[in-house]
């Protein structure tokens, strides 16, 4: 019975329809979020409460297979972030919520029994399973991949990955390919670039996602936006 309870409890998680309604009603179309909508409407901020409260009732050893964790934890990331924000409202940024980066290391959002930063969760359950995870997540600042209304589920969230990885790479809010040669990329690629499997994979991950075969004079790293993703009044 109790593993019934866990499989039956785990799978609402991954496809909740209160997170959808969520994203549906705040996230834009270029992922950018209207805080001030979600903070307005009781029914929405009762939905993510209710979201990242059922998150303690799943022990995520029962979700067995990669894509099942992959989209638990990224559906976790994204719905911590988004009521973390919500709860300092209004604010201008994440660093400025807790000193230091302390919004990603507050171990605060419960989770099958345990206590978890965000970056626990990145760094424990995601990052070590597939590098496409650095395109699904949100810190909710502007340099970030945007948010997606997609709730993320073992089915989806494949495809999902390669669609916001090449949206990312493409957007030249983020990344910039000039005519010398040289690269201009998200900090993302330079602080993670272990998890590619170093500077190669970087650029041969950055040319299959532009459909391209090119070798760069050289690679700069833009400053990273930590400003909100979001209007902050």
């Amino acid at each position: 019975m109790w593993v019934l309870i866990v499989a039956l409890a785990a799978q609402n998680v991954i496809q909740p329809q209160g997170l959808q309604a969520v994203f549906d009603a705040a996230v834009m179309a270029d992922g950018t979020v209207d805080y001030a909508k979600l903070k307005a409407d009781p029914d929405l901020q009762s939905a993510l409460d209710s979201y990242v409260l059922s998150l303690d009732k799943v022990n995520p050893l029962d979700l067995n297979a990669r894509n099942e964790r992959i989209a638990f934890f990224a559906n976790a990331y994204n719905a911590c972030t988004l009521k973390g924000v919500l709860e300092a409202w209004p604010v201008d940024s994440v660093r400025d919520i807790k000193r230091f980066f302390g919004f990603f290391t507050q171990e605060r959002w419960s989770i099958g029994g345990r206590k978890y930063a965000l970056n626990d969760i990145e760094k424990e359950w995601l990052r070590p399973v597939d590098p496409g995870i650095h395109f699904i997540i949100n810190c909710a600042s502007r340099s970030c991949p945007k948010l997606t209304r997609i709730v993320f589920t073992a089915d989806n969230v494949e495809s999902a990955m390669e669609q916001l990885a090449k949206e990312f790479v493409l957007d030249a809010t983020k990344n910039r390919f000039r005519e010398d040669g040289v690269w201009e990329l998200s900090k993302i690629f330079d602080w993670y670039e272990g998890d590619f499997g170093g500077r190669q994979a970087v650029i041969a991950t950055v040319n299959r996602l532009r459909g391209t075969d090119e070798k760069p004079k050289r690679i700069h790293y833009l400053e990273y936006d930590w400003s909100l993703n979001g209007p902050t009044q």
